[in-house]
C-alpha cells in the first residue's frame, strides 16, 4: 500500500512540474552558444533556408532537458526512508530574505514553491525525507556547525549559507570535505558554477561549491541600477545600447555621473541630502576593480598570487581612486551604514546605485522605474563584462568531515543541484530578478550578460593581511593602494601562504 501511495504521489508531482514548466525558462547552459558568443546560422534560423524544420531540429526540441529528464538521467538509489538533514537559513540578515529552504507546503511564492517541488521529486526518487533546520542567518549556523563537528556528531548531512561566514571559517579549520573528492558529485556539470571552481580552488582543493543547488546563486552578482525618471528628466539615453555595443566603460559612466551630481540644498557641499550621479556602498571599489577585468589575486599554477603590481591593475586602481576622491563622480556616504544607498535611490536622488543583485528586492515598492546594467569595463579594449559574485551574497554547500556516508550525501547533493537548475534557479532568475524587480525586457537581457561574466576572488574572502579591507578604505579616501599594499605585502603574503598550506594539508 505504501508503494502505491508513493507512486501516486510521484505522478502528482510530475503533473505539477509539467504544468509549471511552461512559465519557467531554464537558464542558458554555460557551455551553450549563448554563453560563448558563438552563434551559427542554424542556431538563429534552424533549417529555414531549406524550406522548413529539419528532423534534426525536431529531435533537438524533443530532447530539450527539463527537471524530469535530468532526474531520470541520474543514478537511482533507495535510501530506505533516511532523514536527510540540511542546516541552512532563509535570511541574509534581519532586512533581506535569501530563501534556501521551502515552507512545509506551497504558498504561492514562486521560489518557495519551486524549492518545495524540487525536494518532493528528490524524496520520491531516493526514498528519503528532507528535513531542514533553519537558523536566523549564517553566524549562528556556523557556530552550530563548528560545535557539532568538533564533537564528532553526525548531526547534519550538509549546511549551506554565506561563503564568507560559513564556508570560509569551516574550510580554514579543516572541518568540511573537499568537493573535488566528493563521491557522486560531478563538478563538470552545468549546474555547478564553473566560475567559482576556476577562481576558488587552491592546490586542487575546492570547498566553495555553489551553483543551482542554492536559489541565491542568480542574485549573487554585483550590478548597477539606474533611475529611469532621472535619466529622462536630464535628457540621457538609457545605457542599454552602450552596453550592447561594448562601450559601457568607466569613462562612459563617469561622464554621466560628473554631469549629474548637484548641490540641491545650496549649502556649497555635496552631502547626504543632494542629488548624485552614483551612490555606492563599502565593497564597491573592489567590485569595480573586478568588473575592469582584474582582481587583487589571480590563480597561477593552481594557487592564488597577488595581482596588485601589474601595470593594468595599477592603472585601474588609480582611476578608481581619483573617482572616489571626487563626490561629483561617486558619492560614498560618510559613516556608511548598511543599505544607506537604498533611500537615496528610492527618493530619486541618484542616477545610479551599485549593489548585489539580490538587493533589488529592496526596491519593489519604488515608485519610479529603474533599469539594470552591468558594472562598466575599464576601457573598450576589454573583451567582456565581468560581474563579481560577492561572498556575503553567495552561498555554498558544506559537507562536514563527520559525515558517515559521503556516497549518499553526494548523490543527494548532485540531484538537488541538477534539479535546482530547472526549478529554483529559473524561479529566482527569471521571475524574481528578471521580471518581478527588473522592470523592463532590456534589464532581463542585462541580467544575462551579468551572469555570463561572473567572477570570484580569494582576497575578499580571506582578506590576507587586510589586503581587501585596506583596498576599499584606501580607494574610498582617494589614496594610492599600491603604496598601501607595499606596506602590508609581507604580512599579506604570509597570510596567503598559511591558507594555501591549510588547504594542501587536507586529505
Amino acid at each position: 500500500m505504501k508503494k502505491i501511495t508513493r507512486i501516486i504521489s510521484f505522478l502528482l508531482i510530475i503533473t505539477m512540474l509539467l504544468l509549471t514548466a511552461v512559465s519557467c525558462k531554464t537558464p542558458a547552459d554555460e557551455n551553450s552558444s549563448k554563453a560563448t558568443g558563438d552563434v551559427s546560422d542554424k542556431d538563429i534560423s534552424g533549417d529555414e533556408q531549406n524550406g522548413g524544420n529539419s528532423d534534426e531540429q525536431q529531435q533537438d526540441e524533443e530532447v530539450k532537458p527539463d527537471v524530469l529528464s535530468i532526474l531520470a538521467s541520474l543514478p537511482d538509489a533507495d535510501y530506505e526512508a533516511y532523514i536527510f538533514k540540511i542546516w541552512t537559513s532563509n535570511h541574509f540578515n534581519t532586512t533581506l530574505e535569501g530563501r534556501q529552504a521551502p515552507d512545509e507546503q506551497e504558498t504561492g511564492d514562486i521560489v518557495n514553491d519551486a524549492l518545495f517541488r524540487r525536494d518532493k521529486l528528490i524524496e520520491e526518487k531516493y526514498n528519503i525525507e528532507i528535513e531542514y533546520t533553519l537558523f536566523a542567518d549564517a553566524n549562528p549556523l556556523y557556530q552550530s556547525c563548528k560545535k557539532s563537528i568538533a564533537a564528532g556528531d553526525d548531526s547534519f548531512d550538509y549546511a549551506m549559507d554565506k561563503m564568507m561566514d560559513l564556508t570560509k571559517p569551516l574550510s580554514q579549520a579543516g572541518q568540511i570535505v573537499d568537493f573535488n573528492r566528493m563521491p557522486n558529485v560531478d563538478l563538470t556539470k552545468e549546474w555547478w558554477s564553473k566560475y567559482a571552481i576556476r577562481d576558488l580552488t587552491i592546490d586542487g582543493r575546492f570547498f566553495f561549491a555553489t551553483g543551482d543547488i542554492t536559489a541565491r546563486y542568480p542574485g549573487s552578482q554585483y550590478i548597477m541600477l539606474f533611475n529611469k525618471k532621472l535619466f529622462s528628466d536630464m535628457g540621457f539615453e538609457y545605457p542599454y545600447q552602450t552596453v550592447r555595443d561594448g562601450n559601457w566603460t568607466l569613462d562612459a559612466l563617469f561622464n554621466i555621473t560628473k554631469n549629474s551630481t548637484r548641490d540641491i540644498n545650496g549649502d556649497g557641499a555635496i552631502d547626504n541630502s543632494d542629488l548624485f550621479g552614483l551612490v555606492v556602498e563599502t565593497m564597491a571599489p573592489f567590485c569595480f576593480l573586478q568588473a575592469s577585468g582584474e582582481g587583487l589575486t589571480k590563480i597561477v599554477d593552481g594557487n592564488p598570487v597577488f595581482n596588485v603590481k601589474n601595470d593594468r591593475t595599477i592603472a585601474i586602481m588609480d582611476k578608481l581612486s581619483a573617482a572616489w576622491s571626487d563626490p561629483y563622480y561617486i558619492y560614498y556616504p560618510k559613516n556608511y551604514q548598511t543599505y544607506d544607498e537604498v533611500p537615496i535611490f528610492k527618493e530619486d536622488r541618484a542616477l545610479f546605485a551599485a549593489m548585489t543583485g539580490t538587493n533589488t528586492s529592496l526596491f519593489k515598492d519604488m515608485e519610479s522605474d529603474f533599469g539594470v546594467v552591468p558594472l562598466p569595463k575599464y576601457d573598450e579594449n576589454q573583451p567582456e563584462y565581468y560581474s563579481y559574485c560577492q561572498p556575503y551574497g553567495s552561498a555554498s554547500v558544506c559537507v562536514p568531515i563527520t559525515n558517515k556516508n559521503l556516497e549518499r550525501t553526494g548523490m543527494i547533493i548532485e540531484a538537488m543541484a541538477a534539479s535546482g537548475r530547472y526549478t529554483s534557479t529559473p524561479a529566482a532568475y527569471d521571475v524574481t530578478l528578471k521580471t518581478k524587480y527588473a522592470r523592463d525586457a532590456e534589464s532581463e537581457e542585462m541580467f544575462d550578460i551579468i551572469c555570463e561574466g561572473s567572477t570570484y576572488d580569494f582576497a575578499f574572502i580571506y582578506d590576507w593581511g587586510q589586503s581587501y579591507s585596506s583596498f576599499v578604505s584606501t580607494i574610498a579616501k582617494g589614496d594610492s593602494y599600491l603604496t598601501k599594499f607595499e606596506s602590508i605585502e609581507g604580512k599579506a603574503q604570509a597570510a596567503m601562504e598559511k591558507t594555501i598550506n591549510v588547504f594542501a594539508s587536507v586529505e
